[in-house]
């Protein structure tokens, strides 16, 4: 299919095309396993963003990870949109949670247990956790940034979903402090009493957003991954970006092809 099919689809099956992103084989899981497959299937084999073990050989570590190399809908790849649509409005609830930050191995990562729900055409996602990656995974444009933080969510029938937020270079965010200054600077986790998370405080005014259909950035891969990228990013001081990469210098997988997804950019 060409991108000019791809256009021409697009304008003939509007909204239904933009509503039909569920995996064929979905099956009814409950939230909690959901959030284990999430944050911890991923750490079944010791893989890492470089060397031998890195993202040019995910697909071949594991016949778990074997999407990572076949798949055709893979994440990250460089945003461009193919059309601009009235896309309905990201109904973004969320609320604060007691804070646990935790250093996996990979990331920083915080836990956002009971933190509120994304909804999106009807359909309810809860928020399970977020993490970081620097450089950014995705592209806008052909533009990276510095950091980029993806809220993950999963639907109580088992669909993903994902918003993500660009970081670049300005003034400091005062919530991104607080999670650095509790975040491990090795393998662990970090429960502060007392303390709360707030991710409302890591999204942009502007909630315009790009939609696609994506994957897993990490092993396994795994696709049907309903994207939803912003397309204002927010600013982290030049201290707060250093203070990430001291621990993670490079946790971003490379660009993938694009290959014939449609990428539709809310208006």
């Amino acid at each position: 299919m060409t991108k000019f099919t791809k256009l021409l689809a697009a304008s003939i099956l509007g909204s239904a095309m933009l509503s039909a992103c569920q995996p064929a084989s979905e099956t009814k899981t409950p939230v909690q396993d959901v959030a284990k497959k999430v944050t911890k299937k991923a750490q079944s084999t010791d893989w890492k963003y470089v060397g031998e073990y890195g993202a040019a050989n995910w697909g071949t570590m594991s016949d778990k990870f074997s999407t990572c190399a076949t798949g055709k809908l893979q994440s990250p790849f460089n945003i461009t949109a193919d059309i601009s649509a009235d896309l309905p409005a990201l109904g973004l609830n969320y609320n604060a949670v007691p804070m646990k930050v935790i250093n996996n191995g990979h990331t920083i990562q915080a836990d956002q247990t009971g933190g509120g729900q994304l909804v999106v055409d009807g359909t309810t996602y809860n928020l399970l956790q977020f993490h970081f990656h620097a450089g950014s995974e995705y592209t806008i444009d052909g533009k990276s940034y510095p950091l980029e933080v993806h809220l993950v969510h999963a639907s109580d029938a088992g669909a993903l979903a994902v918003v993500g937020v660009m970081f670049e270079k300005g003034a400091p965010n005062a919530e991104l402090e607080k999670i650095w200054a509790n975040m491990p600077a090795t393998k662990g986790e970090n429960v502060v009493a007392g303390q709360t998370i707030d991710v409302n405080k890591l999204l942009p005014a502007n909630k315009q957003y790009y939609r696609f259909m994506g994957s897993l950035t990490t092993p396994p891969c795994s696709e049907g991954v309903n994207w939803h990228m912003m397309s204002t990013p927010i600013t982290a001081s030049q201290a707060q970006l250093d203070a990430f990469t001291a621990i993670y210098p490079m946790n971003a997988r490379p660009l993938q092809d694009e290959n014939n997804r449609l990428v539709v950019l809310g208006r």
